[in-house]
Parts: C-alpha cells; structure tokens; sequence
C-alpha cells in the first residue's frame, strides 16, 4: 500500500466516523419518543412534529448549503454540523415540552444535511472506479450509526434516564469534531458552474432520475422515524424490543452493503436500485399486514439485505450522474429530495395510523415507493433509448 493510498484510507476512516457520529445524535430520538410522550403528554400528533422538523431543516441545509463543499468548505461544513447536532442533543436534553424538543429536532436535523452530502462527494471523489465499493461501506457506517442511536438508546434510557442519553451522544459529535481539526482533507473538483444553486441540476435527465429514486428510497424513513417506536410498543415491544430490531435490521444491511455497492461498480447503478425495489416495496407495505412481534421483525430483517444492494446503487447513480464540479450539489440535491419525502411522510403517517391502523399507514408509504419508482423506470428507459436512436 503507497503512502497516497494510507492517506486516503485514513481519510476515509476519518470520514465514516464523522458520519456515524452524527448519524447517532440524529437517531436516538427514534427510541425515546414514545418516552417523551408518556412523560411529557403532548398528542400524536406531536411525534410528526418533533420527527418532520429534523427532516425539514436537513432538507433546506442539503438543498441550499451542501454546495458550499464544491467552493473549498467541506472540512468547515463538517464540523459544523458536528457542532449543531452535539447543540441539539443539549437542547433536547433540558427540553420540557413539545416546543423545545421540536426545534432541539431541528437543530440535529441540520447537522445531517451539513455533513452526509460533502462526506458522500468526499468518499466518492478519492476512487471513482471504486465508487460504489466505497458508498456501500460508508452506507454500513452511516446505517449502523443511525442504529446505534436507538440500540444504546432504547437500552440506557431506563437505567440513566432521557436527559443523560442526550447528553451522551452529543458528548460523541464533539469529540469526532475534535478529532477533525487536526486533519486535512482533499478538496472536491471545481468548475465554473459549482457556485450554481443545487437546483438547476434538475435540466440532467439522469440526475432528476436518481433524484426520483432517492425520494422513494427515502420515504420508508419518514413512516419509521415518526411511528416505528409507538407501533412496536402497540405490538406489546418496549424500548429495548425497539433497540434490537434497528439492530437486527443493520446486521444484514452492514453485511451486503458492500456487496452492493460492487454491484453498482459493476453494472447501471441506476438499473440496480430501480430492480431492488421490487423487494424493498412488499416488505415495507407489509409491516401493517402483522399483529404480532415476530413476523414484524422478520421482515425488517429482509428488508435489511434488500436495502443493502439498493442503497449504494442509489449513491453511486447520483455521484455518477453529478457534472464536474457539483459532487456536493448532486448529493445535497438527492439527500434534500429524500428528506423532503421522509418529512411529508413524518408529518402525515401518524395521523393516518391513529385514524386507520398499521396497514393503511404502511401501505400508503408502499404505494408512494411504486409510483416513484415506476416513473424513474420510465425516465429511464426513454433516455436510454433516445440516446440508442442517437
């Protein structure tokens, strides 16, 4: 191995830790918002509020900040979104009723869009042929670290309480942040038109398609942040029930993500994650066709492997697709798409799963993934064949 490679493993390293830490300080709120309605007493209404917020602050940081990393920003970018999630984790520790805890959600969510867009360009840029060999491990490390939220969350919150659990994981975005400040990293491509807003990408068919099958794949998390603690807990789950099923759902995904991500190096990326689907869509609708634990979480284990091969693909097809000189941009663009679907569905699904129950929920969220994904299939194939006829 040269010392160029070290250095770009060590970066690498680096960089997927920076991920995972901000990846905790956003999810832990998965196990603890049924606590915080139990404790505090605000409506279900509140839990897509307190979740949506985090997706619409990600959502303008991605779609109007992430760009920055094009100009020379990416390391400052990083840091300060480690910054505001170990912020928001302070916010949310001292909060005492619905306000607070749903800007302490905006504030974290804001860290998400500072950080994931100019990492995924970052690891994108150091071996293009390798693409999406490397968003697929960087996908585990993102995934695990989004498990790891709830996981240690949903265990500790008993033994030491809601405010430590807070306390703790914002304690972990700062010292990752320390941990950067010492280290420099490579600055992504330039070009005239990085200082474009993210939004004229849209006139690249395949950068609008891959925009597309990011909302789809985005939009099982809407659904999941809001409601998969309050519907595990209506199965007869508790916190720690919740905490291992996030768990047995990262396992495979960590397992086969790299694997993926060979995939999408291999063959179309945008072919890859457009097939996937036809695995993620029955697992996700089925979740509301269940009453009991088992079955539920049996099929969160499927659901794992199958978003393991589609993500990576996803990334790589938007990293693909980016022009020179606007990786950040596409990634913000992709990820803002995404959360821009994910809160909608944050917003919504509570309130249809108080009015109608789990299979109406998660079968709305299945049929939504359908028509995204049917008309990137479309997009796709008339592209591929006006430019056969050219």
């Amino acid at each position: 191995m040269t010392i160029r490679e070290r250095d770009h493993r060590a970066d690498a390293l680096l960089l997927m830790a920076c991920s995972f830490a901000v990846a905790t300080s956003n999810s832990v709120i998965f196990a603890a918002l049924g606590d915080l309605q139990d404790t505090y007493g605000f409506p279900d209404s509140g839990l897509g509020l307190i979740a949506g917020s985090g997706f619409l602050t990600g959502f303008l940081v991605q779609l109007f900040v992430s760009p920055f990393a094009d100009r020379g920003h990416t390391k400052r970018l990083i840091m300060g979104g480690m910054l505001l999630g170990a912020l928001g984790s302070l916010l949310m520790a001292f909060g005492t009723g619905l306000p607070q805890f749903v800007l302490a959600r905006a504030v974290i969510g804001s860290s998400f869009g500072f950080v994931f867009p100019a990492v995924r360009a970052l690891i994108a840029h150091v071996d293009p042929e390798r693409r999406g060999e490397r968003l697929g491990r960087l996908a585990g490390v993102e995934l695990l670290g989004f498990v790891a939220g709830p996981l240690f969350g949903g265990l500790l919150i008993d033994p030491i309480g809601l405010r430590s659990v807070f306390l703790l994981f914002g304690f972990v975005n700062l010292i990752s942040m320390f941990t950067i400040s010492f280290r420099s990293f490579p600055q992504l491509p330039k070009s005239t038109d990085s200082r474009k807003p993210s939004l004229e990408l849209l006139r690249y068919p395949r950068v609008r398609i891959a925009v597309i099958v990011a909302m789809a794949i985005q939009a099982p998390v809407g659904i999941f942040d809001a409601l998969w603690d309050r519907y595990l807990t209506d199965l007869g789950g508790g916190n720690s029930m919740v905490g291992i099923s996030f768990a047995l759902y990262t396992v495979p995904f960590f397992i086969f993500s790299t694997f993926g991500g060979r995939l999408a190096d291999k063959y179309d990326p945008q072919r890859i994650s457009l097939w996937m689907m036809i695995l993620v869509v029955p697992a996700v609708t089925g979740y509301g066709a269940f009453n009991t634990l088992t079955p539920v979480i049996l099929l969160n284990v499927f659901e794992g492997v199958a978003q393991a091969l589609m993500y990576p693909s996803s990334a790589a097809a938007v990293a693909k697709a980016a022009p020179h000189g606007r990786a950040s941009a596409a990634q913000g663009l992709a990820g803002a798409s995404g959360l821009l679907m994910s809160m909608t569905l944050a917003f919504t699904t509570p309130s249809i799963y108080g009015a109608f129950g789990a299979l109406a929920a998660f079968g709305a969220v299945g049929l939504l993934m359908t028509v995204l994904t049917g008309s990137a299939a479309l997009m796709l194939w008339r592209l591929n064949r006006r430019e056969q006829l050219n």
